[in-house]
């Protein structure tokens, strides 16, 4: 029996090959080796080239650490130094213990919900989500009945 050619979705798949990293998957990351109880994100380094000084200092208060690069040699390649931190197109591979993530999101739920609600009794509108607004394209019922009358 025949073997059928290698394809190129193979050649990625096997351990000890060369890994093709193209614009669509260089932030792809073997999730299997996040480490127990952390969450990885990426997140901005530099902007228009420069280090973005004050965005670094809130990650850093939000509890986000560079990941070590000797962590995940895939995502280093040949110039892993002690130190080194994952850095693509201005992006840091960074982590935080995922407890304080899920803290993060709840508490940005939260604060979505609140914004939501404060528009919607600015407006007048029901507290209930979805009633009062119309989803649908088309015009306005009021607007139908005088076109009808006319």
């Amino acid at each position: 029996m025949a073997q059928r050619p290698m394809q190129r979705s193979d050649q990625r798949s096997l351990p000890g090959r060369l890994q093709i990293r193209t614009p669509g998957n260089r932030y792809d990351i073997d999730t299997s080796r996040i480490p127990p109880g952390m969450h990885y994100e990426w997140k901005r380094k530099t902007f228009m080239g420069s280090e973005d000084i004050e965005h670094l200092v809130n990650l850093d208060a939000n509890g986000w650490t560079p990941v070590p690069a000797e962590r995940h040699p895939e995502l280093s390649g040949t110039r892993l130094q002690a130190g080194a931190e994952i850095v693509r197109g201005g992006q840091m591979l960074m982590e935080r213990p995922k407890e304080i993530t899920d803290e993060a999101r709840e508490l940005d739920g939260f604060a979505a919900k609140h914004q939501v609600a404060s528009q919607m009794q600015r407006l007048g509108l029901s507290r209930q989500m979805g009633r009062g607004i119309k989803k649908s394209i088309g015009p306005a019922p009021d607007q139908e009945r005088m076109v009808e009358d006319d």
